[in-house]
């Protein structure tokens, strides 16, 4: 379903709150802050603060990457997440993947730069192929040259990062899927253009396999309900194989609904 510019403007001025940390009203008003809580100690290993410069798109994005407990003894190797907007919810991730033991790494990339919403750029339909492109034949390869990875590679996006995310498994090989798993939190569906829904319509025909894991949420206070509505809609419609579709609406507002459907989706992930 597409939406007017109200629709999507307002959606916009709500990603504003993502970058807040759920201030109380009372502390704008001169109210006495609160402590500050204790930082939180990992039991993995976080590190901060990495860099790469796209040739694709010509844009440089910090990215953090979070490494399990026991990675450096062990000698295993370890699936990984790659996940949008480390700017904000990074953090978040990191730590319920910390807390729940989950022997996975995740690699969160900032939105980049030098542009102030590299995101509305990278994330939807015009930029999508060549961000694409960076994550799969640049990053990809730098992360599993420096970790111990195994094949098993899943895909997260909060917004448009789901847009992003829609538009990449339109795209995915039926017999190797690049990602495995598409953990898609309320997607700006409504940005997904005529083209890219006829790309749906193509790769169905080009083959129905498509053996991935489809982790979808929404939220509903308010949100991108009907839009998620749409896209489920269509991907059970047509019978994909090899195809497994999970998905949760959140009571939350849309710029709330990131942390919750992680919690939630990780769950969902095939043990490695």
């Amino acid at each position: 379903m597409r939406h007017g510019l109200t629709r999507a403007a307002s959606l916009l001025l709500a990603l504003a709150g993502l970058a807040v940390d759920g201030r109380a009203d009372s502390e704008a008003a001169g109210a006495p802050a609160a402590a500050a809580p204790a930082a939180y100690v990992y039991a993995g290993t976080v590190e901060r603060g990495h860099t790469i410069t796209s040739r694709s798109t010509g844009a440089t994005y910090p990215y953090h990457v979070y490494l399990p407990v026991g990675y450096a003894g062990s000698g295993r190797r370890y699936p990984v997440l790659y996940a949008t907007d480390g700017q904000w919810n990074f953090g978040s991730f990191s730590r319920l993947l910390d807390q729940r033991r989950k022997p996975v790494i995740l690699v969160h990339v900032e939105q980049g730069g030098p542009e102030p919403d590299r995101r509305a750029i990278d994330y939807t339909a015009d930029g999508a192929p060549a961000y694409g492109r960076f994550l799969k034949q640049e990053l990809t390869p730098l992360i599993e040259a420096s970790y111990r990875t195994t094949a098993e590679r899943g895909f997260v996006g909060t917004s448009y990062g789901g847009l992003l995310g829609a538009v990449l498994l339109s795209q995915e090989d039926p017999v190797t899927p690049f990602f495995r798993h598409y953990l898609l939190f309320d997607g700006a569906f409504w940005g997904l253009t005529e083209q890219n829904l006829q790309g749906e319509a193509a790769r169905f025909a080009v083959s129905p396999r498509l053996p991935v894991q489809l982790i979808l949420s929404s939220a509903s206070a308010p949100g991108n309900v009907e839009d998620v509505d749409a896209l489920e809609a269509r991907y059970r419609g047509r019978g994909w194989q090899g195809l497994v579709i999970r998905r949760r609406d959140f009571d939350v507002a849309h710029e709330r609904v990131a942390k919750p459907s992680f919690d939630w989706a990780i769950e969902l992930l095939d043990p490695p």
